[in-house]
């Protein structure tokens, strides 16, 4: 399974079987399950780093992994979903 669609699965059990389907019918969204799964990897170290600006870039990384849940969901509740017509851009 992509490491993308598998942290989105994993935030989102109970929209497996959409999040399956979109992920494989739009390469919109597999990009944003990639950026997701980006995100929160870089989450993960800054929230294990030594460095000054670890705070600052956890808050970041934060923000930028919850702003991706949104545009995850908003995708996945689009009635167009799976569509070549798509605006989500």
């Amino acid at each position: 399974m992509d490491s993308g669609m598998r942290r989105v699965i994993e935030r989102f059990p109970e929209l497996a079987p959409a999040i399956r389907n979109f992920f494989h019918g739009d390469p919109s969204f597999r990009e944003m399950c990639s950026d997701y799964a980006e995100a929160l990897a870089a989450l993960q170290r800054w929230q294990t780093s030594d460095h000054p600006q670890k705070e600052a870039r956890v808050e970041e990384y934060r923000e930028l992994a919850r702003a991706l849940e949104s545009e995850i969901v908003a995708a996945l509740r689009l009635p167009t979903q799976g569509t070549k017509d798509d605006h989500r851009s």
